[in-house]
């Protein structure tokens, strides 16, 4: 209850800072245009998001500062980073910019920070978003960003074959997995996959987020994924029997043999009822229904380690920044407040989207939902780490699988490579 009566402190502040209470007058940048007697800026936002799903957000901001018109521009994922650097390289960047919680160490020079006359802190981003947040977002006691929701690897399952194979509860941690997989895999007379158990054990060519997965069980085992200098070290920390252990479900020789790179796409094959059970996000659960409609998906807990009393999860998720380029960046920064720490204007944008919740205080009202309460809960413990190009991670990881599974390279020589490659970014 200290926790939350702080948070409500903190959330009184900010509203006043955004002018939703009064003690604050707005300022403006440049005008484009007027309303009344008033000079009227034109807020350019960039993401990712569907527009129609933060239209609500956008709308009740234009009543709170009519001096203000955010105009919203939607990019496709793939090409959204690039589009970003090279409209920064030619001196056009958006004010306002959807943030991914992995981008930090590559671009924070082109953020414009939250100033410090803000009166919003580090201490204050802390009583309000889960730890991850501050890992992902902050610096040297500055705030780049701020989340608006906050998504989690999970365990989603195939009911129908879960309860067709007589397995009544579903695996908790990695030993109960292993376990299970002989019962929930089918294997014809050459020891060939026909049905999967889980979607592990490969890599990004047939599995959707195995660097995800991997980099998730690197920290549930405690391996030392970077060093104190920022420089990759999981080839000396612990690496090396981590690595093993996500390869044995791709292992035909392995009692939890359940998948191999020449299956079908993960994604595809979970949707077509050919695999029982795979890790991703909260946000593919539409991508997976739209797929096939009459799938008996169910969500439970991402699988920890036996035995921990603290359990560990992998964040993926988006907030807002400012551009250091843009001559409205109070209004810009206004508007994030506004959207990211006022929990009625937050839960606008979470109903629209259905995605969970990043702000404490929602994240306690969602626990128990059927939906969103795994991940509600997953986001207090999520965890994340210091990719200095988090698309070259993810392939350098995806090739360091290839290698070892096809028996190309030693367990050991591949992930000296990855580090070097990593530490070459």
């Amino acid at each position: 209850m200290i926790i939350f009566g702080a948070a409500f402190v903190v959330i009184i502040v900010v509203l006043i800072f955004i002018g939703v209470l009064p003690g604050r007058k707005q300022g403006g940048g440049p005008g484009l245009g007027t309303i009344g007697n008033e000079q009227q800026t034109e807020i350019r936002f960039w993401g990712v998001e569907n527009e129609q799903l933060i239209r609500p957000v956008l709308d009740s901001y234009s009543q709170v500062n009519k001096a203000a018109r955010i105009a919203y521009t939607q990019f496709s994922e793939s090409d959204y980073e690039k589009r970003l650097v090279d409209a920064m390289a030619s001196g056009q960047a958006p004010d306002i910019l959807m943030f991914h919680n992995t981008w930090l160490p590559k671009h924070a020079n082109r953020l414009f920070p939250l100033p410090a006359t803000s009166g919003f802190s580090v201490t204050q981003l802390r009583q309000l978003f889960p730890q991850v947040v501050e890992a992902d977002f902050s610096a040297n006691s500055n705030i780049y960003a701020l989340p608006v929701y906050i998504d989690t690897l999970a365990f989603l399952y195939n009911k129908d074959i879960f309860d067709a194979k007589g397995v009544a509860v579903v695996p908790k941690n990695w030993n109960e997995l292993q376990y299970v997989i002989p019962r929930l895999r089918e294997l014809d007379f050459n020891n060939k996959i026909v049905k999967a158990a889980a979607a592990i054990g490969g890599s990004e060519r047939s599995l959707n987020k195995a660097s995800d997965l991997l980099s998730l069980i690197m920290l549930q085992s405690g391996t030392q994924i970077m060093d104190e200098s920022g420089k990759a070290a999981f080839a000396r920390g612990g690496g090396e029997e981590t690595l093993n252990f996500y390869l044995q479900f791709s292992n035909p020789n392995s009692s939890a043999y359940t998948w191999n790179d020449n299956l079908r796409y993960s994604l595809d094959s979970f949707s077509q009822g050919e695999t029982a059970a795979i890790f991703n996000y909260q946000s593919i659960i539409s991508v997976i229904k739209a797929k096939n409609p009459f799938l008996d998906l169910a969500v439970a807990p991402m699988i920890q380690p036996s035995g921990v009393s603290q359990p560990v999860n992998y964040a993926d998720y988006w907030g807002l920044a400012v551009s250091n380029q843009s001559p409205n960046s109070q209004t810009a920064w206004d508007f994030i407040m506004y959207f990211s720490v006022d929990p009625v204007v937050n839960e606008k944008y979470l109903q629209e989207s259905k995605r969970p919740p990043a702000l404490r205080s929602l994240i306690q009202k969602y626990l128990n939902d059927p939906d969103l309460g795994v991940f509600a809960s997953q986001a207090l413990t999520a965890k994340s780490w210091f990719q200095p190009d988090s698309v070259g991670v993810r392939r350098i990881f995806s090739n360091m699988i290839e290698l070892v599974s096809s028996g190309r390279l030693s367990i050991d020589r591949a992930l000296e490579q990855a580090e070097n490659e990593i530490n070459s970014l």
